[in-house]
């Protein structure tokens, strides 16, 4: 077998492959020994129908049987004996086989493209550093007096007045016919502007409880259910009961609700402001580490294989879906619109690639390795994360050697983005 490679580009390779007369009579050879076997023909037995007849009748569909086993075997030989990694199936443009010839084809195909980062030394960026104020820590501390907030009864009036919480019963129609799902009892409601879809209910403001009325609501244009959009449909709304939101005192007696290692305000305020910090300090090291990889990538310009960028955009869309799933929502039930998710996704995903394909080449050029005590601390950070033991998290990358393998590509990364930072200009 003879190759021929020619790059067309960085991202693409065009094979030229010929194969030897004696290979291609072999394989017309093992076709037709195995369509005898196969092949019932009345007054024949099974292996005994002659060669001249199976020759006029499945000539056409023994070649295409014969180019296709010669090119798949030949295409894998081509590419193992060459420096190229294909990133998609290649486009294969076939001669006509003849026999007592040789049989050639030919194969474009798209490859991952060698990357050599350049300056990566030196670059440019303007850090993210956040600093926790009085105002950041008031505010947290507000939130949590608005999470352990609880609902009272009003008992000391009948009638909804903005602002109360109200507990309905309700049930929706469309043109005298039950909306499936638009039902509920004991739905607690804010009297406020807005929609009943949202939470709110304006219309039982001067309201009685026990009173029962009807009001329209008409759905967005982008409701999920498509078969709703647009349509106004009348809802019967009963007023159950009102309840009124309290907040609790911020105190120290709020401090030893919490349950948490505070007993005083002032230790609360302690442990909210160190918190505010180690999440502010971990955002701005993704916001760094995200601004040096932008860098990279402006600093060397690079064509990445379109297959490559649909894969990335596959992959992404599947890790969503597995997550709503998890979560225990049906995708199916999102109407969602998928060729305008990819067109959103297209520049992040291909700013990934390009980014991965350029560190790949600082880990190469820098001599990179992940030693056995990076991944133990990677081990213990994992487990501390996820409440379990160390021995645990590491028993799994030991049993998965493709997720450990990843894990190691993920470290080496890891490790050039802090070569970056580390040689970087602050702007």
């Amino acid at each position: 077998m003879k190759v021929n490679v020619e790059t067309l580009s960085p991202i693409e390779k065009k094979l030229s492959v010929e194969i030897d007369p004696e290979r291609v009579e072999q394989e017309i050879e093992r076709a037709y020994r195995g369509l005898s076997q196969r092949v019932r023909l009345p007054g024949f037995r099974p292996g005994k129908v002659p060669r001249r007849i199976l020759e006029a009748r499945f000539r056409d569909q023994v070649e295409q049987d014969v180019v296709q086993h010669l090119v798949e075997h030949s295409y894998l030989e081509a590419i193992a004996s060459h420096d190229f990694v294909p990133v998609a199936p290649p486009v294969i443009s076939p001669e006509k086989l003849e026999r007592g010839k040789a049989f050639r084809y030919e194969a474009r195909v798209e490859v991952k493209p060698k990357v050599q980062a350049k300056d990566y030394k030196g670059l440019e960026y303007s850090p993210s550093h956040y600093e926790v104020t009085d105002q950041m820590v008031e505010d947290e501390l507000n939130r949590l007096r608005e999470q352990f907030a609880e609902f009272v009864p009003i008992e000391e009036r009948k009638v909804g007045v903005r602002g109360d919480y109200a507990v309905i019963t309700y049930r929706g129609t469309l043109d005298g016919e039950e909306i499936p799902g638009a039902s509920g009892e004991g739905i607690t409601v804010r009297i406020e502007e807005g929609s009943l879809l949202d939470g709110r209910a304006p219309m039982l403001a001067g309201v009685e409880v026990g009173q029962t009325i009807t009001t329209d609501v008409t759905f967005p244009e982008d409701y999920s259910v498509e078969s709703l959009r647009g349509k106004t449909a009348q809802f019967e709304v009963k007023l159950e009961a009102l309840k009124a939101r309290e907040v609790p005192e911020l105190d120290d007696e709020f401090a030893k609700d919490l349950g948490g290692k505070a007993k005083t305000l002032a230790e609360l305020r302690q442990e909210v402001r160190e918190s505010l910090e180690r999440s502010l300090g971990a955002r701005a090291r993704r916001e760094n580490r995200e601004k040096i990889q932008k860098a990279l990538v402006e600093k060397n310009p690079i064509e990445v294989p379109p297959s490559m960028i649909e894969n990335g955009i596959d992959h992404s869309i599947a890790q969503t879906l597995e997550r709503f799933r998890s979560q225990g929502i049906d995708p199916r039930a999102l109407n969602l619109d998928f060729r305008r998710i990819r067109e959103e996704l297209r520049d992040e995903v291909t700013f990934r690639i390009k980014a991965a394909l350029l560190l790949e080449s600082v880990v190469e050029q820098e001599g990179i390795e992940v030693a056995d005590a990076d991944l133990e601390a990677h081990y213990s950070s994992l487990a501390e994360e996820l409440g379990t033991s160390v021995e645990t998290i590491r028993k799994h990358y030991e049993l998965n050697r493709r997720e450990r393998e990843a894990l190691v590509e993920r470290l080496k990364e890891e490790k050039a983005v802090e070569l970056l930072l580390r040689e970087a200009k602050a702007v």
